[in-house]
């Protein structure tokens, strides 16, 4: 690692500044969960609309796979933003991705249905899930790039855990599938779910005005005042000299995706398709897991400034090792008690990795390469991990005919992330001004 002076030095930090960056660049995160998620979270509708057959698991498996090609967009997005991020600025950036993100989800929700125009629904939903991918790819890495560089360094694991509240966007994404459920009943598969992505386009807009109102990064300022200091092509930088830390990054995201995609977009297939659990009940103890991990992932990110990121992280790793196997058991039985309490549970072993490991990656990488850096790791990791999780989740249900056997995929991940978190080296004092 580069440098692991303690951060005294720098710019000045501001807790008024830091939290109306952390608010501003959470908007962003918000969205990219809520529309990617929507997709997910109706998936059984968009099934029938998009990809009719005469085997339902078959149309699932179908609108699973394009779930997955969306996100082979995100390391390319990733790589574009994360150059334009590192070389023209934090905030200029992630106010282009934020307007891209708008238009794809106004456009989704304005698409013609496979009954209407045939074959071209399923390759304009497609073409639009690349899109949303790609304007996705450099959402992530410079929300918590651009929190990490404006957070006073005592306090920064708890800044960049609300920047990252990813559950919030999933929470308010069940939120709102319920409501426009009960709104308008049989008519949800009409244009209930229309709606909740021109909802998306809202959330685009207030994110937008927000973010033209917060400041660029300091330490991006410095590099701009000393050329010498940044990087022409801060990808074949972050490749060549910083290998190390985007393998071990990508070892730090694959239990955290891998669960999180797990409990959510499969889940409420699983429990609708399989299990035959309501899917009211469905949507309320999903949200009582999104909410717990929310409040957790604060609560892990700040506890991580006073103890250390590694003590935490290897604590939400190893928990989720030991009741993955429980877990499946619990909502399996269709029990909403049960499922509840699995859901908590669960979202709180991962919120304990989340909130400090996130912060830990953004001080792993230097400032020149720091957009670049993250972006990459995230966006390989849920393109790899997450995008493809639902799809191998049914598969091995469809091919070992065992409702238990996605408890493995997430074990495997939980293990190598938990190696990954063991081998790093602490950087709850390193600084973020190099």
């Amino acid at each position: 690692m580069e440098n692991a002076n303690t951060d005294t030095s720098g710019p000045e930090f501001s807790h008024r500044t830091a939290l109306k960056t952390s608010v501003a660049s959470g908007f962003g995160v918000i969205l990219e969960f809520y529309d990617f998620l929507i997709y997910g979270f109706v998936s059984s509708v968009l099934a029938k609309l998009f990809f009719p057959s005469n085997t339902f698991l078959i149309s699932l498996l179908l609108t699973f796979a394009v779930f997955a090609i969306g996100f082979a967009a995100r390391p390319i997005g990733g790589i574009v933003f994360g150059h334009l991020g590192d070389r023209i600025g934090r905030r200029y950036t992630l106010i282009f991705t934020i307007g891209i993100m708008g238009i794809a989800s106004l456009l989704t929700g304005l698409l013609p249905t496979y009954a209407q125009i045939g074959v071209l629904a399923p390759v304009l939903l497609t073409i639009l899930r690349l899109v949303q991918g790609f304007s996705v790819g450099g959402e992530y890495g410079g929300a918590i790039t651009l929190t990490a560089e404006t957070a006073p360094p005592r306090h920064r694991g708890l800044y960049v855990s609300i920047a990252q509240m990813s559950n919030i966007g999933p929470l308010f994404a069940l939120s709102m599938v319920l409501l426009m459920e009960n709104l308008t009943g049989s008519a949800f598969s009409v244009y209930g779910w229309r709606i909740l992505y021109f909802i998306g386009v809202l959330i685009a807009v207030v994110g937008l005005v927000i973010r033209l109102k917060i400041r660029e990064s300091e330490i991006f300022k410095k590099i701009v005042e000393n050329p010498s200091k940044g990087e022409k092509v801060p990808l074949l930088l972050t490749l060549r000299k910083y290998w190390k830390i985007v393998l071990l990054g990508l070892g730090f995201l694959i239990s955290s995706t891998i669960a999180e995609y797990a409990g959510s977009v499969f889940i409420i297939s699983y429990l609708s398709s399989i299990v035959k659990v309501p899917f009211t009940t469905i949507i309320y103890t999903l949200l009582g897991g999104l909410a717990a991990g929310a409040l957790i992932n604060i609560g892990a990110g700040a506890a991580s400034d006073r103890v250390g990121r590694k003590p935490i992280m290897i604590a939400g790793a190893v928990l989720i090792a030991v009741f993955i196997y429980p877990y499946f058991v619990m909502v399996s039985t269709g029990n909403a008690i049960l499922i509840l309490i699995a859901q908590i549970i669960f979202y709180g072993c991962i919120a304990l990795q989340t909130g400090p490991f996130v912060t830990m990656l953004s001080e792993m990488y230097p400032a020149k390469v720091r957009y670049t850096g993250m972006s990459l790791d995230y966006q390989l990791s849920t393109a790899i991990f997450g995008g493809t999780t639902p799809f191998i989740a049914t598969f091995l249900i469809y091919s070992t005919h065992y409702n238990l056997a996605p408890t493995f995929l997430v074990l495997a991940g939980t293990i190598v992330t938990l190696i990954a978190f063991i081998i790093s080296k602490e950087t709850s004092r390193m600084s973020v001004n190099y």
